[in-house]
């Protein structure tokens, strides 16, 4: 039965399916290096992390990747140049938590939402081991993510945050990201459409309603 479900849910989404993810921007501030949970060191990948970064992302993000396409999907972000942010654990070396950081072209369909349209960089693929989940590690992602940016010339961050993902939108929320919009990606017999737009719904997502109100 689990097996038909299954099925069902992956034909369903081949025929149609529609996401959305809350724009959320802040300017960038200087890191302080609190939060940091013990025992966990936080810094910027290198190539000889690729086998373990590919072998950490969650199946929500890498849907069922193979191991080889992942390695492939992380070695191409560091052949074009695109910052990675890693958490790993002292002792054992193990990733348990990264984001990377894309800069947003002039251009992009983002760009009308940027409340300041200047050099502004995104953060995608937040992820964080489900070990780890509820001790701030992506909180602490986030901000150091935006302090090494700032210093290499950027003065604001955007971020895309699913509805479905509450503590991903806590994690921003907590180190001063605003809501600006949403993105909604429509698909439909393998023809894929997208847009932005001002505003967001509330009723999806309490936490910004608290937190802007």
């Amino acid at each position: 039965m689990v097996a038909l479900k299954l099925f069902l849910y992956r034909a369903r989404n081949r025929l149609f399916s529609r996401r959305a993810w809350v724009v959320l921007c802040r300017p960038l501030e200087p890191y302080t290096g609190t939060g940091i949970p013990d025992g966990i060191e936080v810094r910027e990948a290198s190539e000889s992390d690729i086998e373990a970064i590919a072998k950490a992302l969650p199946d929500e993000l890498a849907g069922k990747l193979s191991r080889e396409r992942r390695i492939a999907t992380v070695s191409e972000r560091f052949r074009v140049g695109v910052p990675c942010i890693l958490a790993v654990e002292s002792n054992s070396g193990q990733v348990v938590g990264g984001c990377w950081c894309r800069r947003v072209r002039r251009g992009s369909m983002l760009w009308p939402l940027l409340p300041s349209q200047d050099v502004v960089f995104e953060i995608s693929t937040l992820f964080v081991d489900p070990g780890y989940r509820g001790k701030h590690l992506g909180s602490v992602l986030v901000e150091y993510a935006c302090s090494m940016m700032k210093g290499r010339g950027f003065n604001g961050c955007v971020s895309l945050v699913w509805y479905t993902r509450p503590a991903s939108v806590k994690a921003h929320l907590k180190v001063g990201f605003k809501p600006v919009g949403e993105k909604v990606t429509l698909s439909f017999l393998g023809i894929r459409r997208s847009r932005v737009h001002p505003g967001f719904r509330q009723e999806r997502l309490p936490l910004i309603s608290k937190a802007s109100s």
